[in-house]
């Protein structure tokens, strides 16, 4: 992917902000060449959450309260791991009025949406966003009554007895919906990730469907065909009928290899020791050691003293032998590297340190 050099977005200054309104088309934006604004950062209300590298600025107040979201979609970043948004009530560069109402660290490639709770009609309010890592990003910002995108960070809620079946390449999906559910969803989408890449693909809205009698079907199906070789992650998003909230309900894995390499790999796991006291999310970034290459991401939810085992089957069979992980604890900002190679008889994979 190249990447366009920007100019200097003018939200650098916290007192130029960009106004974002209430449902209106996204606003486009970018972290190259943004600096941080000490002078307006209250790094303590913020200490446990994030490090600052080139941030800017937005506002918005809305005119009715309540709920809204903060749609980010687009994202198109240079080292692929994300922006790290903050959502602040209080004065511009008046740090002792700043309340914190939300701070997300670390989102990924995919389109997403931050929940923000009990605003405030007519109160303005301030958005911070920083690439993590310094990371440069192009992305589109959205506030909006509806979410957008992909729910981010949540762990599937295992409630639709998903079953998949594999036949030569394609990919069947079942799944069913208890009467709770029926009353709340309007449609599903299903999603598909492969292990390598940095963003899913939306592959359908499956709306609700009814007998002849009016009543909402219980199961339901989706097929799809596969054109590559690797590990696959489908995803079904719930979506309410007031369009409101977008649930992750159910998750998939599904290994896509020839049978040859059925008979003859591996199974090569990276045992990474998560060594901290305090709970917190986890963050790793899986890197190709000689060439520096991020391969992808990991969260780790409220992770603290434990081992942590990460599946690199599919970037040995595409050819890295060699990798470091980077693991980053947000609440204490401690940051740590260890660093594997595969054995000699390739079979496993040993830590370095």
């Amino acid at each position: 992917m190249s990447m366009t050099i920007n100019g200097q977005v003018s939200n650098n200054n916290i007192h130029q902000s960009s106004f974002l309104i209430l449902d209106a088309a996204p606003v486009k934006s970018t972290t190259d060449q943004s600096t941080v604004e000490w002078a307006c950062i209250n790094k303590k209300l913020t200490a446990k959450c994030l490090i600052y590298h080139n941030d800017q600025w937005f506002t918005f107040t809305s005119p009715i309260g309540g709920k809204l979201f903060l749609n980010v979609g687009n994202q198109q970043c240079k080292k692929k791991f994300g922006v790290q948004v903050l959502v602040i009530e209080g004065n511009p560069c008046e740090k002792e009025t700043y309340k914190l109402l939300h701070c997300e660290s670390f989102t990924d490639q995919n389109d997403t949406f931050i929940t923000i709770d009990s605003v405030e009609a007519n109160k303005p309010y301030l958005i911070n966003i920083d690439g993590f890592l310094g990371d440069i990003c192009s992305f589109d910002i959205q506030l909006a009554t509806k979410p957008k995108g992909y729910p981010l960070k949540q762990q599937p809620l295992d409630t639709l007895q998903l079953e998949s079946k594999l036949q030569e390449n394609i990919v069947v999906l079942n799944w069913r919906i208890d009467e709770g559910l029926r009353e709340e969803l309007e449609a599903f989408e299903v999603h598909r990730q492969l292990s390598t890449e940095f963003k899913g693909e939306l592959l359908k809205e499956v709306a609700l469907q009814f007998n002849a009698q009016g009543k909402s079907l219980d199961h339901y199906q989706y097929q799809d065909t596969l054109q590559q070789h690797g590990t696959y992650v489908y995803d079904i998003v719930g979506i309410s009928k007031n369009g409101e909230q977008r649930q992750l309900l159910d998750r998939k894995r599904i290994g896509f290899w020839p049978t040859s390499v059925y008979k003859s790999r591996p199974s090569l796991v990276a045992s990474v020791p998560l060594n901290f006291k305090k709970k917190s999310d986890v963050d790793l970034l899986i890197m190709n050691k000689l060439s520096g290459e991020v391969l992808f991401q990991r969260t780790c939810a409220a992770c603290s003293d434990q081992d942590l085992s990460i599946d690199l089957s599919n970037e040995v069979l595409r050819g890295v032998k060699r990798f470091r992980i980077e693991v980053y604890h947000l609440r204490s900002k401690s940051r740590v590297a260890y660093n594997y190679h595969v054995s000699q008889d390739g079979l496993l994979l040993v830590r370095e340190n």
